[in-house]
């Protein structure tokens, strides 16, 4: 009896504590059916993946109101490989702390996407996902070319031991945030994770539009490898230390009937000691997404230009990307897509469909196609 009368008063006193804070566990379950084929030789693949629509989480996010106008606030997100459950980091897709504002602003701590991420994903009809995504997401972390592979940003996604500031909610549609990412690197002359970054937009009714900026030090570069006779070894900055300047613009309007939406960029590896420039990435896309019935059909067309050591005696690697889909809202939370892509590669590119698979080297100016269909379901 005395123990029971003892677990209720804990119950209670969490209860008060409970009520003065919020803490939610969400996440999303998202599999998809895939199919990938790459001409000239290239290998097929079939299977599930995960995230074709929706990238698969699970995270606990909470806030409490400490009065006067401030609020702490935490998010703590995992990734989540449903198709073949693996080893997992806590906090791997963001682990921060926060105070907030309404009229000043927040100021995060912790582990958060580099700004320079955003534009491209954002103004997007698919972001990150499945057989469609956005082809700066396909090109910016690993531009293949012949039996190397080249990390143009090693780290454009997220900053560890990073800082941010965020621009209030009531600047009359102006958002923005800035960032600095501390490198905490043991070894003397290695900088590599630092990084400053900015995003700025405006978002007024239909109208949305953003520019954004990052300066991170990308650590060692890895040289692409030639690929034919007109395309001789390029300059050799295998092992340099680089630095990665990343400018993008993104932008969107609603007309009710279809949301069209456009991106821009450009990332630049300059070695750290001299500045010249050891690649650079460029490239565009445009998309639109239409509501139909109880989902939406959206498609996207965008180029991407890789220059490996900018240089007029090596050709420019260039893919194009078309991608076309249909997304069904069963309800508020669960959904069913379908989504095909298709890549072209010329110069010597190397641009495969996730889930990219084996191919004979050095097999290049081939196409990638790939069909998805899955089930997202959100909680």
């Amino acid at each position: 009896m005395k123990k029971t009368l003892i677990a209720l008063a804990a119950l209670a006193a969490t209860g008060a504590v409970m009520a003065q804070s919020s803490v939610t566990i969400y996440g999303v379950v998202d599999q998809a059916f895939t199919r990938t084929s790459n001409s000239d030789g290239g290998t097929s693949n079939t299977g599930l993946t995960s995230s074709g629509n929706v990238t698969n989480r699970l995270g606990f996010r909470g806030t409490e109101d400490l009065g006067g106008g401030l609020k702490a606030k935490f998010q703590i997100e995992t990734n989540l490989a449903a198709d073949a459950p693996a080893a997992s980091t806590i906090g791997d897709r963001g682990a921060w702390v926060a105070i907030a504002s309404d009229k000043m602003g927040e100021v995060r701590l912790g582990r958060d996407y580099n700004n320079a991420f955003w534009n491209p994903i954002l103004f997007s009809a698919w972001g990150t996902n499945g057989v469609g995504q956005n082809i700066a997401h396909a090109t910016r972390g690993a531009f293949i070319g012949g039996t190397a592979s080249a990390p143009i940003h090693s780290n454009y996604i997220w900053n560890n031991n990073s800082i941010s500031y965020i621009l209030p909610s009531n600047l009359g549609g102006v958002y923005g945030n800035i960032q600095y990412a501390f490198d905490e690197v043991a070894t003397a002359g290695n900088s590599k994770g630092k990084s400053l970054n900015l995003r700025l937009g405006y978002a007024n009714g239909p109208l949305n539009v953003a520019v954004g900026y990052g300066d991170t030090d990308g650590g060692a570069f890895t040289q692409l490898a030639a690929t034919s006779a007109t395309d001789p070894t390029p300059v050799n900055f295998s092992g340099t230390a680089t630095d990665i300047k990343s400018t993008n613009l993104g932008a969107s309007y609603d007309f009710g009937v279809v949301r069209v939406m456009g991106s821009w960029f450009q990332d630049t590896a300059k070695v750290t000691a001299t500045g010249a420039t050891a690649a650079k990435l460029k490239g565009w896309e445009l998309g639109a997404v239409m509501p139909m019935g109880s989902g939406r059909l959206r498609a996207s067309y965008g180029r991407a230009d890789l220059d490996h050591d900018n240089s007029a005696a090596t050709l420019d690697r260039k893919a194009s990307k078309i991608a076309v889909g249909y997304v069904y809202d069963l309800s508020k939370r669960t959904s069913v897509y379908t989504s095909y892509a298709r890549v072209s590669n010329k110069n010597g590119s190397n641009v495969r469909l996730a889930p990219a698979g084996s191919a004979p080297n050095p097999l290049v100016n081939f196409t990638s196609s790939g069909i998805d269909f899955g089930i997202s379901h959100t909680f």
